[in-house]
């Protein structure tokens, strides 16, 4: 079929014969090898070949930017500004009129001058009569003016809002500037609520616990493997201690179990048969002792044969020295004195030589203790500042570390599972810093009270 009229229709080029190799060179398209022996010649001409130059020769960045995108950004408004502004042709409902607006300050025109000597004269001869006939002192007028202005500023000022609501208004504290403020000082006294005063206590707060601790690195999702061995091994020991309390805690409470081995029977009789043999040996030996004193009560004693019988040695023969061995004795007493006064002038002249080397052993000593407390200050100041302190009844006790097992670790962060709670470990963490006392859970109360039954055995029929 024929196309249409007035459309177009793309022809396809006829190729001419290729057959033989003079035709095909005759006839061979080369004008898209010639175009890029052109493009290359010229790129020789213009300084070298494209594909062999850097990257830096043919590109740069351009740092500067547009500046017809500039100017539009700097002198362009927003699109939220252009909703916002106001394309109304009527003007808004403006509120009601304040007091501000209503009250209307006139200035004086009014100029001051300085007075004569004949108006000073007549001031003070009014002021005189107003005294005399007891009218008030001059200025009175002035004060009363001047404190209902004050009054009514205050009025004002509560009508505009321009006040602190939640100030703690004293009514008492300048009775003077207002007068029926003064009339029911002694009356709102009562009334008054004072404000809450801060106790002049020392801020006990340890102040070295951050609000926010790190955790381990090897309580990560993907730890190392030393460092999540270390997590383990400190979560092994945390265990431990508490294990090891318990422990010892019900060594403590507990009695030797070989107690409940013991019959009744057996453990009362033996101690009757105790004490029965025991009251059999004390009145046997009693009984011994009676008939031993009765026997000696018939046989008299000697004083002869009691005295031999404390005599040991010979007896003690005084002898009295003559006057040249006690003048010997005087003579090497006294120059013993004489040598050990000798020795300590010796020692103190030693002493005294060695004053400046004292001096400064005495000075070491002294920087050495003065160091010692320093450091041990500095250390109970560390201690104290990261101690948590006892508040309320119950002691602070801190969370189990939030660590996993080697085969729980996921591979993945598809298989990753929460671990911790962020409201657990705020509410442990004000406990800590003693910003709040420390709790316990609270178990729940029986709405009715346990009955305790006794059964029996022998009750109990088949």
């Amino acid at each position: 079929m024929a196309p249409p009229n007035g459309a177009a229709v793309n022809a396809k080029k006829q190729q001419p014969g290729r057959k033989g190799k003079k035709a095909w060179r005759k006839n061979v398209d080369t004008t898209q090898v010639e175009e890029q022996l052109h493009e290359l010649r010229t790129e020789e001409r213009l300084g070298g070949k494209l594909h062999m130059k850097a990257d830096s020769d043919l590109f740069f960045t351009d740092k500067s930017g547009d500046a017809e995108v500039q100017r539009k950004y700097k002198y362009g408004k927003l699109r939220i500004d252009e909703i916002l502004t106001p394309t109304s042709g009527f003007s808004g409902i403006t509120s009601r009129k304040t007091a501000k607006t209503t009250v209307e300050i006139k200035k004086s025109e009014t100029k001051i001058r300085k007075a004569s000597k004949f108006q000073t004269a007549v001031i003070e001869n009014l002021s005189k009569r107003k005294l005399e006939l007891g009218v008030g002192r001059v200025g009175a007028t002035a004060e009363i003016r001047k404190q209902q202005a004050a009054i009514k500023k205050r009025k004002l000022d509560h009508k505009k809002g321009g006040f602190d609501l939640w100030a703690v208004t004293d009514a008492t504290s300048s009775p003077s500037s207002d007068p029926i403020a003064a009339d029911l000082a002694a009356y709102l006294e009562p009334t008054v609520v004072k404000p809450v005063k801060k106790p002049k206590f020392a801020d006990t707060r340890p102040s070295a616990i951050p609000a926010v601790e790190i955790t381990h690195s090897g309580a990560s999702y993907n730890p190392s493997f030393d460092a999540h061995q270390e997590a383990l091994q400190r979560a092994v020991q945390e265990e431990e201690s508490v294990q090891e309390k318990k422990s010892n805690a019900a060594k403590q409470l507990a009695y030797p179990a070989e107690l409940d081995n013991l019959d009744d029977e057996t453990f009362f009789d033996d101690s009757d048969d105790e004490e029965e043999e025991e009251g059999e040996k004390e009145g046997g030996e009693s009984a011994e002792t009676e008939q031993t004193n009765g026997g000696n009560a018939t046989t008299p004693t000697t004083p002869s044969t009691t005295s031999l019988s404390l005599s040991v040695g010979a007896p003690v023969v005084e002898s009295r020295k003559t006057r040249a061995q006690r003048n010997k004795l005087l003579k090497r007493a006294e120059q013993q004195r004489a040598e050990l006064a000798l020795k300590q002038a010796k020692q103190l002249d030693k002493q005294l030589n060695r004053l400046g080397e004292l001096a400064k052993i005495v000075s070491k000593e002294e920087k050495l203790h003065a160091a010692r407390l320093a450091e041990r200050a500095q250390q109970a100041q560390k201690l104290a500042d990261e101690e948590t302190r006892r508040l309320g009844p119950h002691a602070f006790k801190p969370l189990p570390m939030d660590v996993q097992l080697t085969e729980d670790l996921a591979d993945t962060l598809r298989e990753l599972k929460p671990e911790g709670n962020m409201f657990k470990d705020r509410f442990a963490s004000l406990q800590k810093r003693t910003l709040i006392e420390a709790r316990i859970p609270v178990t729940r109360k029986l709405k009715y009270r346990r009955k305790e039954k006794e059964t029996h055995d022998y009750k109990r029929f088949k």
